[in-house]
């Protein structure tokens, strides 16, 4: 009976959408004198360790007969009718309406009435899913809640504690309860830059590190220094002798110990840190796990800092699927027979909606991604065996400087993706030629017509397929349920 609730009382509750999706609701519900309007949506779960998403995949717009506008809405009882008899197989539906003033919104008596005992019953008992409900302000911040089942005929409200718009920009909006981050008189300089608003933004985004080498090590160095607090931090590697001309913090103690480089990174963070309160989590485990992929979701934005074009594919899946974008960068150094420099390059770029994916900047091919996933990266004969350029692709040649570099970029496209502010984070993806000491900008970079990623954008995609330990089996999804209450 209490199934729903059950299900998700331990998780944190949030929505998604696209930015394209937000451009046509602020159009739809936002009239003209202060005139309010409504709207239906289908959803999908994206569920990660401790959140559980609502992302809006397909909007039901209505026509003129479906509602009623005399400065409050009211919707038609054929207009529900046909958006339950046509909602996709595993899909949620939600109901989205508009109020005629700025932030986080509230719910009027006939809001609560309207959802709780309007819709919510009918909801579940045609989906298996809670009813999601969104509300969207003047200034454009949305609010948004589920409607749990309690008892028979009896839903509780569980309120979200963020939603997201993802597009060229990444905004996040939270209820008011959500307590302004006390700034550190540690970040003065800091704040000198993008001002307190940008910093307030920053700090209230949940970043998440995949790989703690060469380059995530010093991602997550600049992200403690800067004041991020809600970081996690994901690799299931342990230090070697040969990571440490490259792993910021690791020692010698570090690489005879195999200590995690998850720990170096916790332990590098929690001392430099300027941070009042430190949400980290640490997570020793690879992304292609269902451990790491899980922690991944409960991220608003990923750092892909992995050499292997397997997770780099599934980093990429994820970007455009689950609406997170991911900041990601990779280093090629080519070396002539004799050990001497032959070309170096970096290139950094953030992928996700909006913005062209790897495959199409041309930074993950394909083949590669099916050669990891078949263990032929591994083959010393097969690699013996490619062409020059391609060893230089596969030889994850780097050194610290490089990494350097890679870092600052990557963190500075972070900047500029969650504040807005492009003179920081740069307009678009980035390469840099070591000689002649060159970087090339591609602005407005998007996907091809027939890109799969794009295609993938905001389906919720199930991702066990590209894990190692679960291919072909399909995660269980909390929040399910078979209990009918109409």
């Amino acid at each position: 009976m209490a199934r729903q609730l059950a299900d998700l009382d331990d998780y944190e509750i949030s929505a998604a959408m696209t930015a394209e999706v937000d451009a046509i609701l602020a159009d739809h519900v936002h009239k003209e004198a202060r005139q309010e309007d409504l709207t239906f949506a289908y959803w999908n779960p994206s569920v990660g360790l401790q959140r559980y998403t609502a992302v809006i995949t397909a909007l039901v717009l209505p026509s003129e007969r479906d509602r009623v506008l005399q400065g409050n809405v009211a919707f038609h009882s054929q207009y529900l009718l046909r958006v339950l008899a046509k909602v996709p197989e595993g899909s949620g539906i939600a109901f989205i309406h508009g109020h005629p003033s700025p932030g986080w919104q509230g719910m009027s008596d006939d809001d609560v009435v309207a959802e709780r005992d309007r819709l919510a019953g009918q909801v579940a008992g045609r989906t298996g899913l809670p009813l999601l409900g969104l509300t969207r302000g003047t200034d454009g911040a949305w609010s948004g809640r589920i409607w749990l089942r309690n008892g028979p005929r009896s839903y509780l409200r569980k309120d979200a504690r963020s939603v997201r718009v993802v597009g060229k920009e990444l905004s996040i909006s939270f209820p008011p309860d959500e307590p302004v981050i006390r700034i550190s008189d540690s970040q003065v300089a800091t704040l000198s830059v993008w001002g307190e608003a940008a910093q307030q933004r920053l700090v209230r985004a949940r970043a998440g590190v995949v790989g703690l080498g060469s380059v995530g090590s010093l991602v997550v160095e600049s992200l403690s220094r800067m004041g991020m607090r809600r970081l996690t931090f994901i690799d299931f590697d342990k230090l070697e002798r040969r990571n440490l001309d490259r792993t910021l913090g690791a020692t010698p103690t570090d690489a005879n110990a195999d200590t995690l480089k998850v720990e170096v990174a916790a332990r590098t963070t929690t001392t430099s840190a300027t941070a009042a309160e430190l949400d980290l989590r640490i997570v020793p485990h690879s992304l292609l796990d269902i451990e790491g992929l899980s922690a991944a979701l409960d991220c608003d934005v990923l750092f892909s800092c992995v050499d292997r074009p397997w997770p780099r594919h599934l980093l990429n899946t994820i970007a455009y699927s689950h609406l997170i974008p991911v900041i990601d960068g990779g280093i090629m150094a080519k070396v002539k027979p004799d050990g001497t420099p032959q070309h170096v390059a970096w290139r950094i770029h953030t992928v996700g909606p909006g913005r062209a994916c790897m495959v199409c900047l041309g930074a993950l091919r394909r083949s590669d991604v099916a050669l990891d996933m078949d263990g032929k990266l591994d083959d010393p004969d097969y690699i013996a065996g490619l062409s020059e350029e391609d060893k230089a692709i596969i030889s994850r040649r780097n050194v610290f400087p490089f990494s350097m570099s890679v870092a600052a970029h990557e963190v500075l496209q972070l900047v500029g993706l969650v504040t807005g502010q492009s003179r920081i984070g740069g307009a678009g993806a980035q390469t840099y030629d070591a000689f002649p000491g060159a970087m090339k900008v591609e602005r407005e970079r998007i996907c091809g017509e027939d890109c799969e990623f794009a295609e993938l954008t905001a389906t919720v995609a199930d991702l066990s397929r590209n894990l190692q330990s679960l291919q072909g089996q399909v995660t269980p999804q909390p929040g399910a349920t078979d209990d009918a209450d109409a």
